[in-house]
């Protein structure tokens, strides 16, 4: 894949054009992170883009966040010892997951499953079943849950908030830009929330 990036990045530079590579965050002894040569990629790339979010993915085991503002912060530290801060975009999460934790019979710990969902489409859950959102300050982003039946629900929001805590780390690390997944699940204002963090210079 390095080698791939190396010979695009010579005929993308010699068409004028600018080049950036995703990479995962850095987690040991897996597969799908240690394939990244990241040091190496960010030689041969304009940007690097960290996918800073499926912290809880599709599958997991356990509810929770997509992108905890902890987290977010933590996987930047370990990448940034191997990618330049003036190559290094921060991936920000345009969407969520509504989880469900349904208890089946006989089972004393609950299946869990999830959807990924936009930013509205969240809110208008959490509206139409009467939830209450509390502030996870750990988190740095809303959380609700409500119940139909034996069925719990549980949402961790992306919102204005949350991308604008995370943008901030951007300025406090004095990254290259943001990148984001994806286009469309977001709400109008967080391009607002975006440029007035960044100082207008969204990516």
């Amino acid at each position: 894949f390095t080698q791939f990036m190396k010979e695009l990045y010579t005929k993308a530079k010699a068409n004028g054009l600018v080049l950036s590579v995703d990479v995962s965050v850095i987690v040991a002894n897996s597969n799908w992170s240690s394939c990244y040569d990241r040091a190496a990629l960010a030689k041969v790339a304009d940007y690097v883009a960290l996918m800073t979010y499926d912290q809880h993915w599709d599958g997991s085991p356990v509810s929770g966040s997509v992108a905890q503002l902890t987290w977010v912060e933590e996987s930047l530290q370990k990448v940034l010892k191997e990618v330049p801060k003036e190559k290094l975009l921060l991936g920000v999460p345009f969407y969520t997951r509504l989880w469900k934790e349904e208890y089946v019979s006989g089972s004393n710990t609950p299946k869990v499953t999830s959807t990924a969902i936009s930013m509205e489409a969240a809110e208008k859950a959490i509206a139409e079943n009467k939830a209450v959102k509390t502030w996870d300050a750990k988190s740095g982003q809303y959380y609700a849950t409500y119940k139909q039946g034996n069925t719990t629900y549980k949402i961790w929001l992306e919102d204005e908030k949350s991308i604008e805590l995370k943008s901030k780390l951007v300025n406090k690390y004095n990254l290259a830009g943001i990148a984001s997944w994806k286009y469309g699940l977001e709400k109008p204002q967080v391009w607002e929330t975006i440029g007035k963090v960044l100082g207008g210079n969204t990516m």
